[in-house]
């Protein structure tokens, strides 16, 4: 096997080129200039080569983490499994949160799960209390649209609160499914909205929390060790986000309430 000094990565031909300017003048209106090509061409396979081990580690973690739904979809079938995993906006959320992660971009990963999760609550307490009110399953879509803009305004807590109350999934299931995020007395998912919103004092007082010995060697000034001392903890952060998102959007439609979401959706409705 060659080793990864020895990949021969092809050049850019002028037919890619040609291909490549062809497409970035259609969907986004300008022709890129032979030099940019060039030099971002050898950026990306420069990077490929040195990053290559970086990113088999984050597609097998994140594959391991994605795993854990597959025992749903043995349950319940491949068909069903993937038709909910495809018309759920939580999911689509999380695939994109997802592709962060596996791209290094872990703050974003981070804050799609925020979102996966808000939208994901909103969506899945709209669908029942819709349910609720109708007979016939056709009148659901609309329904549902209906019990949406209702909830439209409401953040993450109150939502957490409501689907508690209907019996979707309770907030010790939102704290426990975080609950290696725990710092100090906050709930565990305060995490989120404080790495979402950049707040560097609670970052960096969590990371000295977990870590013995925070110096960073060479930066220039306390604002500069600061500043890196707060992104020490975000890739593991990130994995940590993922697993719990993941399992939430596991109770909300693929196992405990899901299963009931997924019963009442054939038996109840005609």
């Amino acid at each position: 096997m060659a080793n990864m000094e020895e990949i021969k990565m092809p050049q850019l031909s002028d037919e890619m080129t040609g291909r490549i300017k062809e497409t970035v003048s259609y969907h986004y209106g300008f022709v890129p200039a032979d030099y940019d090509l060039q030099w971002i061409d050898k950026v990306l396979k420069n990077q490929y080569v040195v990053l290559h081990e970086q990113h088999i580690i984050r597609r097998v973690v994140d594959f391991e983490i994605e795993k854990e739904l597959l025992k749903y979809r043995d349950k319940m079938g491949s068909s069903k499994f993937e038709q909910i995993c495809i018309e759920k906006t939580i999911f689509k959320y999380l695939t994109l949160a997802s592709m962060c992660y596996r791209a290094g971009i872990c703050a974003g990963a981070i804050s799609l799960c925020r979102t996966a999760i808000e939208t994901g609550l909103r969506e899945r307490l709209a669908e029942e209390l819709a349910r609720q009110k109708i007979s016939n399953r056709g009148d659901l879509p609309a329904k549902t649209i209906e019990k949406l803009n209702r909830l439209r305004d409401e953040s993450l807590g109150p939502l957490i609160k409501k689907a508690s109350e209907v019996g979707i999934i309770s907030s010790q299931d939102i704290e426990n499914a975080f609950r290696s995020l725990k710092f100090k007395s906050q709930s565990t998912r305060k995490a989120l909205d404080k790495f979402i919103h950049g707040d560097l004092i609670w970052m960096v007082d969590y990371v000295k929390s977990r870590e013995s010995d925070t110096r960073v060697v060479g930066a220039k000034n306390e604002l500069e060790e600061f500043k890196i001392v707060a992104d020490m903890k975000t890739e593991q952060i990130a994995v940590e986000v993922l697993k719990g998102s993941y399992q939430i959007a596991a109770i909300l439609y693929l196992g405990n309430s899901g299963d009931a979401y997924c019963d009442s959706s054939k038996s109840s409705l005609k």
